[in-house]
């Protein structure tokens, strides 16, 4: 029979358990009504219903996080799964336990097992069936979600992942994974492939970041102008018909992505900033009266073209600081 001392014990280690979990998992819903379900799936059964500003400890994940399984605080029992833009949290979601491995599967593998890893994609990638680019692709994974991860590769620029239901490779560059050299290796990899490689001075490389940080601010601040001009003709402002040239593409050449790779990353997302931009100008084209639904759709513009360039911006000085370690 086991003593009453080490019961008391090991009641405590679990009470200890259970507030870290509370305090490193917190949420809150952000909507007036959400609707908890049996399972991480809108055709789920109802199960629960909670209000605007309800706190919440969040017990696991599904299988592309995009799904909590919640509890009240200080409960033991679960209440069920809530999609999470209906959440306001502030921890990492691979941090997360993986809770359910079968629900809304859209490829024929499922997991049996939970992985010890995740990895949440800042970007959408392409699913290959090797760590390799010229491997055949899979699937197109979304950006923004969390799956879980197997393996790596040998140098860990690839990943061994599982997108509900389907397993293959994605480089690991567009992803955030804790430890992930810590992930176990593959085993039977071919070696991997070996370039020459042509070092190219820190000098030309901040050279290339200068030039599109200066197009990307200027078109930032014609942005933010145009948001701020749009708003005002919405509330009724009588403003004069000039309408600006549409801001052409930022050139770039073979030599200048050999100098910077980055920039063929870069360049096609500050375009699509600069795509926001040019519709937002628009409908200076037509002088006259604007309805109110165009007023608002160019302002919209506007400000998506801002939050692109801005992020670009944010992007272009992680690349910077990474050239001026070089120096």
């Amino acid at each position: 029979m086991m003593k009453k001392g080490l019961l008391l014990i090991i009641l405590l280690l679990s009470v200890v358990g259970v507030t870290q979990a509370e305090d490193k998992f917190k949420a809150t819903t952000n909507v007036d009504s959400v609707v908890v379900r049996q399972l991480p799936s809108e055709s789920a059964n109802r199960v629960a219903s909670l209000f605007r500003d309800d706190p919440l400890e969040v017990v696991s994940r599904n299988l592309d996080g995009s799904w909590f399984e919640v509890r009240r605080p200080g409960r033991l029992t679960n209440l069920g799964w809530v999609f999470n833009k209906l959440l306001d949290w502030e921890f990492n979601v691979e941090d997360l336990p993986l809770g359910d491995l079968t629900t809304d599967l859209l490829g024929p593998t499922p997991l049996a097992a939970a992985p010890e890893f995740a990895a949440y994609l800042k970007e959408g990638l392409a699913l290959r069936q090797a760590p390799d680019r010229s491997s055949s692709l899979i699937v197109n994974i979304p950006p923004l979600v969390t799956i879980p991860v197997l393996e790596r590769n040998q140098d860990g620029s690839w990943v061994h992942v599982h997108y509900r239901g389907y397993d293959g490779w994605v480089i690991s560059y567009a992803t955030r994974i804790d430890n992930l050299m810590a992930i176990p290796e593959a085993p039977n990899l071919p070696p991997l492939t070996t370039i020459s490689v042509i070092i190219i001075p820190p000098e030309i490389q901040q050279a290339q970041i200068d030039r599109l940080r200066e197009f990307i601010l200027k078109h930032r601040d014609y942005a933010m102008v145009l948001e701020s001009f749009w708003w005002d003709v919405f509330r009724g402002a009588i403003k004069p018909c000039e309408p600006p040239a549409e801001v052409l593409a930022y050139n770039i050449n073979d030599q200048d992505v050999r100098e910077l790779p980055e920039l063929g990353r870069l360049v096609p997302r500050v375009m699509d900033g600069i795509d926001y931009l040019n519709q937002a100008i628009d409908p200076l084209k037509a002088c006259g009266v604007l309805s109110p639904d165009v007023v608002s759709d160019a302002r919209d513009d506007a400000i998506n073209a801002k939050v692109v360039l801005n992020a670009e911006l944010e992007r272009l000085a992680d690349i910077e600081r990474i050239v001026q370690e070089r120096r």
